[in-house]
This record gives structure tokens, C-alpha cells and sequence, in this order.
């Protein structure tokens, strides 16, 4: 498969010594002899908090990521929801410093993660409820009365979203079930800057945490939106600062646990999605030589971001009731974006095996043979909602087809949610775990007329992250892509158009 990924070689930019993350528990070390060449100067510590998955990354200003490792998101179950194991991540983070910080020379910390979550913290900075995850189920009458009141997108640009997805729903829920706790709430924090509280004692909002499908935020005037100010909510929040801003030093009982120098900072911080768009617009900031692609992120969720693209030019396209939305950048610019739960439902659709190999040849067989799998496995958005999954024709069931036709379906998702924010003949960027599936990358490109490229990285999360850390003080790193081979043209565009006929006489 190697053949459907050509190299492009940076001008002063070089390939990542390391592996994707393991799904449970991993760690990547690059040898001694790179470490200690790469390891003179001081270093970032990325602590990326997503949904799944924990990560901590060690990377220096050349964005060079040193080592990392990995554990599977611990939860609590409450009486209310279901909500994230915030003290056994802290722990674990600590662990994590303690060890990192007996080999490398860590001068600063930046947390990132997911949008739709967030900390109400008292009087004196305690948690006062676990942080909830999104996609623990809002009581009906409680739903059913926040959308009568939420703002129309046309104020959010921000779609109605299932559960806990928008963060306003989540807000609204606790202050209604219990008006006395949100009374006792004196700070709501962003789930990026709770941490950046925990490890600093410094509070503050960021605005890609506050600007993604939040409800919260009105990126036409960029301040917060109607409903946060009527609420009350705005006024909880602390005041914003920039992603790449030192909030504060590491606080000291932390670094004395981790055996790290006391004046070790912590950065503000930002949304994970938003950090793989950073490095790409930092970049072209950089160097305006630079292209600025479409840019496919890749995870639990699969989010499609149209930098560059004035939301205005496609206020009337974007299509809220298919996960249409805008985000907001780090320089504070709207972004139109499209997104979908797509490594969830490839779970689903493989029965949880999704890493078996599978090859190009297995992939030509399932698109000859009709099998297709129609929208949509996972309740949560995307381009094609309120219809139940089905899978239909597929006989030559094997561990191997079930996974091309995962990846095929993942692929037929990914490009119907492009081509609602952004021309499809504009180069296309995809990140993450799935930019090393060379299936996948080719079948999406033999969909889309211009080139498409994957960023040669386990992680641009953590290395956009990392150029936030250093911003200001180095060059971001030059990118590294390689180049997409189309295989499959004509039998992966003919079927998508009977995929999408197939669906019109289910509807």
C-alpha cells in the first residue's frame, strides 16, 4: 500500500519519530541517541483530554514529538450522568510529569481538549459536580425546554445537537433541575481551561473552547450570544485570553510531586480540533506561500474545517440539521466546519474490529459486489440524520470486508460533509489516526477533484498544540505532508452514486 502515499519533502521540516497511540495504554520513545540530540533545549508537555482517549506528548519548538503515552478516558457514573474521572486523570498526569520530568528539561504545559464540556466551580475554586460527558442523555422535559429558548443559528451559527453536544444545553439542564446549584456556581470553566485552573490556579476562558457548537458564543460580533447574557452565564465565565498565553506557573505542591522546576508554566490553552486547524493557519501565517487546504481531522469525531472560507459566503449553505456549523479559530475567525461521529460508527459497523489489515484489492471486491452500509450508525449529527444504519447485501462477511466496507461508508460520510462547506477541487488535508489508513485516504480522494494530501504525523492535535506553546518564539514547524494516490475512481464515484440512490428510496 505504500504506493498510494508519495512523499513531499519539506523545505526544513522532518518526520515524527513515533507511533499512532495504542487504543488502552501506550508508550513511544524515540531512541537515546535522538532524544539527546533533540533534547538541549527545554520542552512542551501537550496534555490532550479527549473523549476516548488521555494523551500526554512531550514535543520540542521544532515540533519534533519525543514520546507519548496513553490511557482510555476513566469515567464515573453519577446519579444524574455520566461524567469523566477527573482526580484519576490528575493523578495520572502527575505520574506522567513525574516521569517525564527525570528526562527531559519541561518549561511548560498546555492542555487541550474536547469542546463540550465544562467545570462549575465555587466560591473557592472547588468542583462543585463532576465534569459530565456529552453524550450522557438530558432528561426530555429539560431538553425539550432549553430548544425553546436556545438562539437561532443564524445568531450561533451553532446546530441543535443531540445530548450534551452543545454545551448550553448542559448549562441550562443543572441550572433548571436545581436553581440553588447554579446559585453556588461562582465560575463555569471551559473543559481545556479547567485544567489549565488545575495545574496553575489560574482561571480564564479561550476562545476555540467557548466558539465550537456551544450555543455560548455569537461569532458575528464576537462577544457572547444572547442566551449565555440573559442567563446569567456569561458573567461566571473568566475573562478570555489567547491560546498561546502563559496563564500561569505550574502550582507548586504539583511541581514538587513531579519533581519539575517550580517555574514551569502553564499555557491557556485550547479545543482539540482546533488545535490540529492551528498549526496549518499558523503556518500560512507564517508563510502565506503556504497552502491553505480543507482539513479533515480524524478521531472519535471526524470534523471537516474550511479555513479561509468566509462564513458569510456560506451563511445560506450551511446546513444546520446536517451538522453544519461554524468554529472559531485561535486568531478568533469563524470557520465553516461539517462533522460526524465517524470512528464510532466504523466501531459499530466492524463489530469493534477496526485493526485488522485490509487491502485495496478486498476494498474493489465489496464495491463489485453492492454491499453497502446506508446512514446513519451513531445518533449524534452528521450529514444524514434521523435515519436508522442498516447494512444490505453483504454475504462475503469476514473480518477484513467488514472493515472496507467500514472504510468505504467512512469515506462516502467524509466527503458528503466537504462538499457542504468547501469546493471540491480544493486540496484537502486529512490528520489523525486515520491519515495512516492508505485505504481510506485513497478512496476519499478518488471522490474529490483536487489534491489531497495526509499530514505526516501521528498527531497534529499535539502539534499544533505545541506551536500554540512556542508561539511567538519559533517558526512553526514546516509541514510535513505526502500526496494521495485516487485508485479506484470510476467504481468508488459510480458507487457513491447508488449509495446516495439507495438512500433516496429509504427515505
Amino acid at each position: 500500500m505504500a504506493d498510494l502515499l508519495r512523499d513531499i519533502s519539506p523545505v526544513d521540516g522532518t518526520a515524527d519519530a513515533v507511533h499512532p497511540v495504542a487504543e488502552v495504554v501506550s508508550l513511544r520513545e524515540v531512541s537515546d541517541d535522538i532524544s539527546r540530540r533533540r533534547t538541549t533545549g527545554t520542552v512542551c508537555v501537550v496534555f490532550d483530554v479527549g473523549k476516548t482517549n488521555a494523551k500526554v506528548s512531550v514535543i520540542d519548538s521544532g515540533g519534533h514529538i519525543l514520546t507519548q503515552s496513553a490511557i482510555r478516558t476513566p469515567h464515573l457514573h453519577t446519579r444524574l450522568y455520566a461524567a469523566f474521572d477527573v482526580e484519576a486523570l490528575h493523578d495520572w498526569f502527575v505520574g506522567e510529569l513525574r516521569r517525564l520530568g527525570a528526562r527531559y528539561r519541561i518549561d511548560r504545559i498546555i492542555p487541550v481538549a474536547h469542546g463540550a464540556g465544562c467545570a462549575f466551580l465555587g466560591a473557592e475554586g472547588e468542583l462543585l459536580q463532576p465534569v459530565q460527558d456529552y453524550e450522557a442523555a438530558i432528561p426530555q422535559a429539560y431538553a425539550q425546554a432549553y430548544q425553546a429558548i436556545r438562539p437561532p443559528f443564524e445568531e450561533t451559527l451553532s446546530p441543535l445537537l443531540p445530548n450534551g453536544l452543545n454545551l448550553g444545553a448542559q448549562i441550562f439542564w443543572h441550572a433548571r433541575r436545581d436553581p440553588k446549584f447554579i446559585e453556588r456556581v461562582h465560575h463555569i470553566l471551559s473543559y481545556a481551561q479547567y485544567w489549565t485552573w488545575r495545574l496553575s490556579g489560574v482561571m480564564c476562558s479561550e476562545i476555540t473552547s467557548l466558539g465550537c457548537h456551544t450555543d455560548l458564543w455569537n461569532p458575528t460580533t464576537g462577544t457572547f450570544s444572547s442566551l449565555a447574557v440573559r442567563e446569567g452565564w456569561a458573567s461566571k465565565f473568566a475573562p478570555l485570553r489567547p491560546a498561546w498565553e502563559r496563564a500561569g506557573a505550574l502550582r507548586p505542591q504539583i511541581a514538587q510531586a513531579a519533581g519539575i522546576a517550580h517555574d514551569c508554566h502553564i499555557h491557556v490553552g485550547l479545543h482539540d480540533s482546533n488545535a490540529a486547524l492551528a498549526l496549518v493557519i499558523a503556518r500560512h501565517a507564517h508563510d502565506d506561500r503556504a497552502a491553505l487546504p480543507v482539513i479533515l481531522t480524524t478521531g472519535t469525531w471526524y470534523v471537516a474545517m474550511a479555513p479561509g472560507v468566509s462564513p458569510a459566503s456560506v451563511k445560506d449553505d450551511l446546513q444546520p440539521d446536517r451538522d453544519c456549523l461554524v468554529n472559531i479559530d485561535v486568531y478568533g475567525q469563524a470557520v465553516p466546519c461539517a462533522r460526524f461521529m465517524g470512528g464510532r460508527a466504523l466501531e459499530l459497523i466492524t463489530n469493534g474490529r477496526v485493526d485488522v489489515p485490509v487491502s485495496l484489492e478486498t476494498a474493489r471486491r465489496v464495491l463489485a459486489s453492492g454491499a453497502m452500509a446506508l446512514p446513519s450508525f451513531v445518533g449524534a449529527g452528521g450529514p444524514f440524520p434521523g435515519r436508522q444504519g442498516e447494512i444490505r447485501g453483504f454475504d462475503d462477511d469476514t473480518p477484513e470486508t467488514r472493515l472496507a466496507l467500514g472504510l468505504i461508508y467512512i469515506a462516502l460520510i467524509a466527503v458528503s460533509s466537504l462538499d457542504m462547506i468547501a469546493p471540491t477541487d480544493r486540496p484537502l488535508l486529512i490528520e489523525g489516526p486515520a491519515a495512516h489508513n492508505p485505504v481510506f485516504c485513497t478512496l476519499l480522494a478518488a471522490m474529490r477533484d483536487g489534491e489531497v494530501w495526509v499530514c505526516d504525523t501521528s498527531s497534529g492535535v499535539t502539534r499544533g498544540a505545541g506551536a500554540m506553546a512556542f508561539f511567538g518564539q519559533h517558526t512553526p514547524p514546516a509541514p510535513a505532508y505526502k500526496s494521495v494516490t485516487p485508485q479506484l475512481v470510476e467504481e468508488m464515484r459510480a458507487y457513491r452514486t447508488a449509495w446516495i440512490a439507495a438512500m433516496d428510496e429509504t427515505a
